[in-house]
């Protein structure tokens, strides 16, 4: 599934796309499953925001989605990195018609881990289309190219003698970014295709346009060292000066 040219464009994109990952009655099932959940909402494990056109739920185990973590997620994440923790959540996020972003980009694209003296920060991110994305006003991931370096070389810059307030620098960083106002790129996506991003890459949704809800799978993949408690602090420095460590190629 993922060979030398995926490892190119991740490694100077911050993402790829792999068309068709999952396919046939797995692929339906978890649409199904994605289905009866919008019909079921607030109810089923939904987070209740500030609009019910963007709706998430946080952590789900339902069965269909667990067997493409299990399926696909899994093995793909054992080889890409040198150690991986299993069982992370697994997310539904759908965005509904008429869904708009009402705060800006700043609000609204972004990278995780939080805003504290030390991120939260994971390897890669995965996510598996179960609806088409084929506009980029259809409430589809947009993505910032190349701003996984550019985190990067922002961490990197950081002295190495004194603490570090790792959230001020994302903060600062994201917005100088943003400002620079540099095309976002959405990836036009059929069910069962599958994005795969680096953990500092920008991302985030957008407004829906489009007369249908879009539905995505997303799982966040995280080496061991940086989740342990005996090695977590030291791993998670090292990752922010280097942002493939841990990978098994680079």
């Amino acid at each position: 599934m993922f060979g030398a040219t995926h490892w190119q464009e991740l490694i100077g994109q911050g993402y790829i796309v792999v068309a068709g990952a999952v396919v046939g009655p797995r692929l339906r099932a978890a649409q199904a499953a994605a289905a009866a959940l919008n019909d079921s909402h607030p109810d089923g494990g939904w987070k209740i925001g500030s609009t019910e056109l963007w709706r998430e739920i946080h952590r789900s185990e339902h069965p269909a989605f667990l067997a493409i973590a299990a399926e696909i997620f899994d093995p793909l994440a054992e080889a890409l990195l040198e150690s991986v923790r299993l069982g992370d959540r697994l997310q539904l996020a759908s965005t509904l018609p008429g869904y708009r972003s009402d705060g800006g980009i700043g609000k609204h694209f972004h990278i995780d881990g939080g805003r504290g003296p030390s991120l939260a920060v994971f390897n890669l991110l995965f996510g598996v289309a179960l609806t088409p994305v084929d506009q980029n006003s259809a409430g589809g991931l947009h993505v910032l190219p190349g701003s996984h370096e550019r985190f990067a070389e922002a961490f990197r810059r950081q002295p190495t003698d004194a603490p570090v307030h790792w959230g001020e620098v994302k903060l600062a960083t994201l917005r100088a970014l943003l400002a620079e106002g540099a095309p976002m790129a959405v990836s036009h996506l059929q069910p069962g295709d599958l994005v795969v991003a680096h953990g500092f890459l920008i991302h985030g949704v957008s407004t829906n346009a489009s007369d249908r809800r879009r539905d995505m799978l997303y799982q966040r993949r995280v080496a061991r060292p940086l989740v342990e408690p005996a090695t977590q602090a030291q791993a998670r420095l090292a990752f922010m000066r280097d942002p493939w460590s841990y990978f098994r190629r680079s």
